[in-house]
């Protein structure tokens, strides 16, 4: 039997958690962007000390007269970003989780859309299956036929009978899985 070529549809066939898996890339995106802009300002920031010395909080530079609108604006944007960043992350825990919730039910989704496909490689199976169970009872009755004319046959049995036939598992999956797409 040749394997048929099949597309299998990703799980945001579902559209609840195409919605959430969205939400994650434009949430990973915003937080790549928030990351790169503090980078910048911490870098702009640290430069400022290397260059100019200590500075004054804004609040006792506002007091004094010395503000520097440049550096109190980067301090804002610094504190604006890392609570942004904080907002992002904690957002992204929480889609994440959602969508995580999610994967049952888009799983059932995907394999609905799927499932005249797995019936018919199920069916191939237990056709194989009962194909094998039919040539092991004809090789057990040889051995017996042998047995009957006094040949000791024991050795056959370890050596040639598969266990998974004789142990019943496969005799098993035909009787579940047989009827149903037989």
């Amino acid at each position: 039997m040749s394997k048929a070529t099949l597309t299998i549809p990703p799980l945001t066939i579902d559209a609840e958690y195409k919605d959430f898996d969205d939400r994650e890339l434009a949430l990973n995106s915003s937080i790549r962007c928030i990351r790169a802009e503090k980078a910048e300002v911490e870098s702009a920031i640290a430069a400022e000390r290397v260059t100019e010395g200590p500075r004054l909080r804004s609040s006792v530079a506002t007091l004094v007269g010395d503000e520097d609108t440049a550096v109190v604006d980067r301090r804002k944007k610094l504190q604006e970003l890392r609570h942004a960043e904080h907002d992002h992350d904690e957002a992204l825990v929480v889609v994440q989780r959602r969508k995580h919730a999610r994967i049952s039910h888009a799983s059932r989704v995907v394999i609905a859309a799927v499932q005249g496909e797995i019936d018919k490689r199920v069916a191939a199976v237990v056709a194989g299956t009962e194909a094998a169970l039919t040539a092991q009872a004809d090789l057990e009755s040889l051995i017996r036929d042998l047995e009957a004319e006094g040949v000791e046959a024991d050795s056959l049995r370890s050596g040639v009978v598969p266990f998974f036939l004789t142990s019943g598992q496969a005799a098993r999956y035909v009787a579940e899985h047989g009827s149903k797409n037989g």
